[in-house]
């Protein structure tokens, strides 16, 4: 920790357990702690006139009180804030008013649509210097009550300040360097790199290989034909081989419809009638998938023949989580596959979730079982998981099954 001070020597306290500092009954909470970005005079009253034996580079301080109106943004305007320190008791500061708030440091790229008008200061202090839609570096986020989130970015000017307007920010790419996708099928072109929901109304692209500028999870960000950008999947691209088939099938309950052969483009519902399917193909999993001409042009219906969504699929479905192990190797029994995050339980703000992977015999004796746990998820994410059973002899015959499903926030 940083400072300068006559004679004085010691530390500032980040009390995180301090009570929240209230300036008014009406008004925003003072945040806990908030981020000095200069060099900033310490006071042992608000009073400017009064010495100043003390100060303090960028940092983190605790805070205890501000004067009223302290979360108004007036440019020019200071505020006083007392802090808490160890060595010299609480004290005041005298800060721009738009600078009360907490710096987030991050350390990530974002890829940013829409021009970056560049400030010296959190919202104020304009450079003239403005960027075009491109990928960034920053440096951290910093929040303040009631205003928008602003973006430390690290450019040739030195550290600046961006608050979005109008932007699609889109934060943890990846910087492409030599990276390409290939298109095995006609492909859908998205804004933004998400699959929640799919969106059915996306512009489709040929089959092709492109270069990536960024990547984010599966996600390729393309420049397309006329110079046209966007994010493309290669889970959101049709087969490279249809298998030709000629049949009516019989739909006897609603079923639902796809713009690709994979879960997470669910387009529409069908009503129980006959359709005709032109083509077939076998996904990864075991599933058959017909494809059918419809209102909205060719889509792809689920169709086993045994009438079993993933033949491969772990009982124990919760209704929040489909598991399809795939593979036992070697001898440590890893066992890797996917799982499909149908739905989340509403208003927790989950983001995660653990589980049991249990192998079991015909009679649901557990033979062997593993912990597994994944984070950062939404509804409609098809993502893998790796899991090691803790014990696996060579048993002539068993399945999975999935037990203690426990949902994690995501905050």
């Amino acid at each position: 920790m940083k400072k300068t001070a006559m004679g004085l020597l010691g530390f500032v306290v980040l009390a995180t357990c301090a009570p929240v500092a209230l300036a008014e009954e009406w008004g925003p909470s003072l945040p806990k702690t908030i981020t000095l970005l200069h060099e900033t005079k310490l006071y042992a009253s608000a009073d400017e006139s009064s010495p100043s034996w003390a100060s303090l580079a960028p940092q983190d301080v605790a805070t205890a009180f501000a004067e009223a109106n302290w979360y108004n943004p007036f440019y020019g305007e200071k505020k006083w804030v007392k802090i808490h320190t160890s060595w010299l008791g609480d004290q005041w500061v005298h800060i721009d008013s738009h600078e009360i708030g907490w710096l987030e440091p991050k350390d990530t790229f974002l890829d940013v649509t829409g021009e970056m008008p560049l400030y010296n200061e959190p919202e104020y202090g304009y450079t003239g210097a403005t960027l075009a839609s491109q990928i960034v570096h920053t440096k951290g986020i910093f929040y303040r009550h009631l205003q928008l989130p602003t973006w430390l970015l690290d450019t040739w000017l030195g550290d600046k300040w961006f608050t979005p307007s109008n932007n699609l920010v889109i934060e943890g790419v990846t910087k492409a360097t030599y990276e390409t996708v290939t298109l095995q099928g006609e492909a859908s072109l998205f804004t933004a790199p998400s699959n929640q929901p799919y969106v059915s109304y996306a512009e489709t692209i040929a089959p092709q290989t492109l270069k990536a500028i960024a990547l984010y999870g599966d996600f390729y960000k393309v420049v397309a034909g006329e110079g046209k950008t966007g994010w493309v999947s290669p889970r959101y691209s049709q087969p490279a081989v249809v298998e030709p088939t000629d049949a009516d099938i019989a739909l006897t309950e609603p079923t639902d419809i796809y713009a690709y052969p994979n879960l997470q483009s669910l387009q529409s519902r069908l009503a129980p009638q006959t359709v005709h399917a032109k083509g077939k193909v076998r996904d990864d999993w075991g599933n058959t998938w017909l494809q059918i001409p419809t209102w909205m042009g060719d889509a792809w219906v689920l169709h086993n023949d045994d009438g079993i969504l993933n033949p491969n699929k772990a009982t124990g479905d919760n209704g929040f989580i489909h598991v399809f192990p795939k593979v036992i190797s070697g001898s440590d029994r890893t066992v890797t596959g996917r799982i499909y995050v149908e739905r989340l339980p509403q208003y927790e703000g989950y983001g995660g979730f653990t589980f049991t992977l249990q192998a079991i015999d015909d009679q649901g004796n557990v033979l062997a079982s593993a912990a597994a746990a994944v984070s950062g998820v939404q509804p409609n994410d098809d993502v893998p998981f790796t899991a090691k059973l803790d014990r696996l002899e060579a048993y002539p015959k068993f399945s999975f099954r999935v037990a203690d499903v426990q949902f994690v926030r995501a905050y």
